[in-house]
């Protein structure tokens, strides 16, 4: 534990100043006697002429025993800072390592939510009603995208638009009940009507949508085909409704439990854009926020590094970049941030001059 390696290096410097200490008071003892004898030499003449020599030496002796005890007191604090930048660089990597967790975690999650809209959007059912619109096969495709749900927790809904983004059907109607709304308007339905072919999708958010009751929701979408084939006439758009707090702040709340196992001090964790808006947290936040980091395009280029605030807290900061999986790629960033010990604050500042 942090407070534990904490507590070890306090100890050990205070066990070494101790020692010094009493090192300086034997020292200051042979100073006085060297003075004492000194003078007791010179008032025995010639007589003390030898006794004289001896005492000279005692306090060359003592003289040279201060000076190492100087070097030593300078020699031990340097040793004890570096043994703290080094432990706050492998605790760096420990955060930068967790950080690339997290957003490779969400980028392979994001990337299996848009194989999963390519491919409902190709169902028999989801395409007939898109084709004919009749409520027989309505009901039939809200039945069908019911089913899909219930096989996967990560969403809020699945909605069916037609050509003008009229909700036709979505699959919990009893939960949510969306249809006839439009969503002509938004960026999801709209990258869908643009694309070339069934292989292309849609993303938008996060955002809070109406389709989940203003919970905080990524929505998917993709064209819905003639006859479900890649190049078929586009129909209708397909929108699946991803429930964000479920994977992105699960994630970090994850994260942040193992982190703080193994320190004292606080540990915070984000996913943000590279803007520095922040998309999820462990923290309460509200849309728009920014991270509060200043200079953050310095440090989300480096994998860790220790941060200093306006207010004089220091921290260490690991960043993990999203480097995407297969073809996905969010281009968001997950910062984690963790108090250093104040007790390794102070001694950084009084060691290093900071």
């Amino acid at each position: 534990m942090e407070s534990s390696r904490a507590s070890l290096i306090e100890s050990v410097e205070n066990t070494l100043e101790s020692s010094l200490g009493s090192i300086a008071s034997v020292n200051t003892d042979l100073k006085v006697l060297s003075i004492n004898a000194k003078i007791q030499a010179a008032r025995v003449g010639a007589l003390g002429a030898g006794f004289g020599v001896v005492a000279n030496e005692m306090g060359n002796l003592a003289s040279h025993t201060e000076a190492i005890i100087a070097d030593l007191r300078i020699s031990i604090k340097g040793m004890m800072n570096n043994l703290i930048e080094l432990e706050n660089g492998v605790r760096g990597q420990r955060l930068a390592q967790m950080a690339a967790y997290n957003i490779e975690i969400v980028d392979r999650s994001l990337y299996e939510r848009s194989c999963d809209v390519r491919w409902w959007a190709t169902d028999g059912a989801i395409v007939d009603a898109a084709m004919s619109i009749s409520k027989g096969q309505i009901d039939f495709a809200s039945q069908r995208m019911g089913v899909i749900l219930d096989a996967y927790s990560v969403y809020f809904d699945i909605i069916l638009c037609d050509m003008r983004g009229n909700i036709l059907c979505n699959g919990r109607p009893g939960k949510y009940q969306c249809a006839g709304l439009n969503m002509g308007q938004t960026a999801w339905f709209n990258r869908a009507v643009a694309a070339k072919n069934g292989s292309e999708y849609g993303f938008e958010g996060p955002l809070t949508s109406a389709l989940a009751g203003g919970k905080n929701t990524l929505v998917f979408s993709c064209g819905v085909r003639d006859r479900g084939q890649a190049y078929g006439k586009l129909q209708g758009v397909l929108g699946v409704v991803l429930n964000w707090d479920a994977l992105g702040r699960e994630v970090l709340l994850q994260t942040q439990k193992a982190l703080s196992a193994e320190a004292e001090e606080p540990v915070k964790c984000y996913i943000c854009r590279t803007d520095g808006v922040i998309l999820s947290s462990t923290e309460a936040f509200t849309r728009d926020d920014k991270i509060a980091l200043e200079n953050l395009s310095n440090i989300i280029q480096s994998k860790f590094t220790t941060y200093r605030g306006s207010n004089g807290q220091v921290l260490l900061i690991g960043v993990g970049l999203s480097r995407g999986f297969e073809a996905y790629k969010t281009g968001w960033a997950s910062i984690i941030t963790e108090a250093m010990d104040r007790r390794d604050v102070q001694r950084h500042s009084q060691w290093s001059g900071k």
